[in-house]
């Protein structure tokens, strides 16, 4: 395999641009919850929670840590700690959903658990879009892991294979309770995860195999994932539905390497598309309940598939000063504080 990830990768400004890409995509397909039962809300749902684990593996580093425990330590200062702090910032929003019938009655100490759950199956939480925060959070460790003690890349996927025929099975059974933190999604996402890492690594040769008749290659791609999307039953990895996970393997692959490379091979970066992805964990936590709210009050957004696609395109807007309002007014709140973080790297 030919190694392509360096000790320390520079921020890849195209990447940026898909994620933000895949966001609207995820905003797109919140805003069609009422119309899952059309062809555009399957096909974003078969491919765009694997295409995001791909994308957080893309950049992974197997190098990057010592031991395991710094791993952790990482992760809880980059994931745990801004997952927390945002989903207490979304109370005020989950409170104005309440109270306008967008979402069941809760109290705040259910939802204070919801939190440390981080499963809306069992306990909903004030913003349950950033189950997949903690999915990653944990994803990465697994990973992470399996590199600490096999090292190379074929005993790794071999092994993260298994793990995730594990976590595919996992809800097959007559399970008490919903795994907190959702544990055997994180399974499965962890193999996403990894071939993103591997997508990396032999992204030069997948680019060459694009050369020549290009677009139709392309075509090619999109319409069998597109096909398999609509064959399949409706995918949804934060509820376990993996249905035919061939099926979903082979929409989830075939949809995510056309994007990889299409904005790979852009060459013109908006830069409020970068400054988009870099912020898209603001944007997680956010748009479902900015979207409620808009639902509440302005119920034309709820009359058609039209006017759910406009709602997308209108909450995905409003992200762009919620990110700048965060940011400005609660930097702490997506950035563990210098003291905070000496601690927790002590421990």
């Amino acid at each position: 395999m030919e190694n392509v990830v360096s000790q320390k990768p520079m921020r890849l400004i195209w990447l940026d641009q898909l994620k933000a890409v895949s966001m609207y995509i995820v905003v797109l397909g919140h805003t069609l919850l009422d119309f899952n039962k059309h062809k555009l809300f399957k096909f974003i749902y078969s491919f765009h929670m694997p295409l995001f684990f791909m994308i957080s593996g893309f950049t992974f580093n197997p190098d990057k840590y010592e031991r395991i425990i710094e791993c952790i330590k990482d992760k809880v200062i980059k994931l745990a700690y801004p997952y927390v702090m945002l989903n207490i910032l979304v109370i005020p929003l989950w409170f104005i959903n309440m109270e306008t019938g967008m979402i069941g009655k809760d109290s705040i100490p259910k939802i204070l658990l919801g939190i440390f759950y981080s499963n809306s199956s069992a306990v909903r939480a004030p913003s349950n879009a950033t189950w997949f925060i903690m999915t990653l959070l944990l994803a990465e460790i697994v990973y992470y892991t399996l590199y600490h003690f096999l090292h190379d890349d074929k005993s790794v996927f071999l092994m993260s294979g298994i793990l995730c025929l594990l976590g595919v099975l996992a809800p097959l059974g007559n399970e008490v309770v919903d795994a907190p933190l959702h544990l055997d999604v994180s399974l499965v996402a962890q193999f996403f995860y990894g071939c993103g890492y591997l997508l990396r690594k032999n992204f030069n040769y997948i680019k060459s195999c694009f050369c020549g008749y290009t677009y139709l290659k392309l075509i090619m791609l999109v319409m069998t994932g597109l096909f398999f999307s609509i064959i399949n039953k409706q995918v949804d990895l934060s509820n376990e539905l993996y249905r035919n996970f061939v099926y979903t393997l082979i929409s989830s692959f075939t949809i995510s390497v056309s994007m990889f490379y299409v904005f790979n091979r852009i060459k013109i970066y908006p830069k409020i598309m970068s400054y988009i992805g870099r912020n898209t964990i603001i944007i997680l936590a956010f748009h479902i309940p900015v979207m409620r709210v808009i639902q509440a009050y302005c119920p034309f957004f709820n009359e058609n598939q039209m006017n759910a696609i406009l709602l997308s395109f209108i909450v995905f807007a409003l992200m762009l000063p919620t990110i700048w309002i965060v940011k400005q007014c609660f930097p702490f709140m997506i950035k563990m504080p210098d003291k905070i973080k000496d601690i927790v790297e002590r421990v």
